[in-house]
Parts: C-alpha cells; sequence; structure tokens
C-alpha cells in the first residue's frame, strides 16, 4: 500500500467535494447517497469487527475519529458523541451551505442497528458542533417493522 496515511484534511475536502457535487445536482435526494453508502461501507467492513463495539473502534483505530462515544440517554433514544471527526469542517461547511453533509460514521452505525440487530435509527433535529470539535447526534430507535407501518 502506500507508506503515508492520508492526510485528514485533504480527505476532509474530498468527501465535502463529493457530497456538494450530489447535492448540487439532486438536492435533497442527496440523503438516498449518503444512507446507501453506509450501508455499503457496512457490508464492507462488518465481518472484520464484532459487532456495534467493533464498528467504533474500527473508526478510531482508522483515524476518523479521536475518540467516540455511544450513550443511552432514553430507552430508545442515543447520543452519538463524535470527537475530532475527519470530516468535521466540511459537515460544518455543507450543512451552513444548506446542503447534505455525508455522515459517513451515522450512515455506518445506523446500517449496522439495522442489520445487525433490526433497529432502524434516525437523527432527532441537528448535531451540535461543540468549539472543541466535537459533533453530538441524538438518535431515535424503533423496531425495523414498526418503522415501516
Amino acid at each position: 500500500m502506500y507508506e503515508n496515511p492520508i492526510d485528514p484534511a485533504f480527505f476532509d475536502l474530498e468527501i465535502y467535494a463529493i457530497y456538494r457535487a450530489i447535492w448540487e445536482n439532486w438536492g435533497d435526494e442527496a440523503w438516498k447517497v449518503v444512507w446507501r453508502a453506509g450501508e455499503v461501507l457496512f457490508d464492507e467492513v462488518h465481518e472484520r469487527l464484532a459487532a456495534m463495539e467493533g464498528l467504533a473502534e474500527y473508526l478510531v483505530g482508522v483515524g476518523y475519529f479521536a475518540d467516540l462515544q455511544v450513550r443511552q440517554t432514553a430507552e430508545d433514544e442515543l447520543e452519538y458523541e463524535m470527537v475530532e471527526p475527519a470530516i468535521l469542517p466540511g459537515a460544518e461547511r455543507i450543512m451552513a451551505e444548506g446542503g447534505v453533509p455525508a455522515h459517513i460514521s451515522t450512515a455506518l452505525m445506523f446500517a449496522g442497528l439495522r442489520k445487525l440487530f433490526g433497529l432502524r435509527a434516525e437523527m432527532m433535529g441537528e448535531p451540535v458542533f461543540t468549539p472543541d470539535g466535537r459533533a453530538i447526534e441524538r438518535w431515535k430507535l424503533m423496531a425495523e417493522n414498526l418503522a415501516k407501518e
């Protein structure tokens, strides 16, 4: 492979550019790409990982985050705290422009919840960005069969 790891700033710009182009061409239909990309990524990495903890460790291990925490805040709600996500600058920028951010790890986790546990997750509101480089999302969980009704 390559001797040097990818530069996080370059990775952020690349992801921003891709999702900006998708949003510019297809508007809110870009959300379909966001969620499908998470499913594809999950299918590619899940055999190497042990359930959801493995997904979290994988994302930290490849340098996508400095750290991440998932906390249950209610019986059917989770808080997903990402510490220094590699795509944070681009995500903040595209959201400020009114666009659809990549949500790479969120889509991956949603796919894992659905495929491993039969749970459907939805974001509750917009992510909160903190000055110290954290992005915090709140998710609502539903049984997959109930979510389709």
